[in-house]
């Protein structure tokens, strides 16, 4: 049996992640602008190049916040491209399943309250 309080509360976690990628990702672009950065430099930038998305460089970290920066755009781009491509799919799988998961237990943990 699912506890439906705690798959909330990690699925809350996952979307207000997302939420502040959205948050980092108006930032960067407002304040950074796009193209990329000279080989020395570290940080983070927009990329406009057929899709737009978010890269990072000259960090330990940079694989990873490039990933995180990128999940909103995933979403929008996972189910443009998802009857394409099996990685689109699975990305649009990745990203839509926490939303899934809160719907859910929000309305059972309403149920049984």
């Amino acid at each position: 049996m699912m506890n439906w309080a705690i798959a909330k509360k990690l699925s809350g976690g996952v979307l207000t992640l997302i939420g502040l990628a959205v948050v980092v990702d108006i930032m960067i672009a407002a304040f950074v602008g796009h193209g990329a950065m000279a080989a020395g430099s570290a940080g983070c930038y927009l990329t406009d190049a057929m899709v737009v998305g978010f890269n990072c460089q000259g960090f330990w970290a940079s694989g990873l916040v490039s990933a995180w920066l990128n999940l909103p755009t995933w979403a929008i781009y996972g189910l443009v491209f998802a009857p394409y491509s099996i990685k689109a799919a699975f990305l649009a799988i990745l990203v839509w399943l926490p939303v899934l998961i809160f719907v859910v237990a929000s309305r059972k943990v309403a149920q049984h309250a």
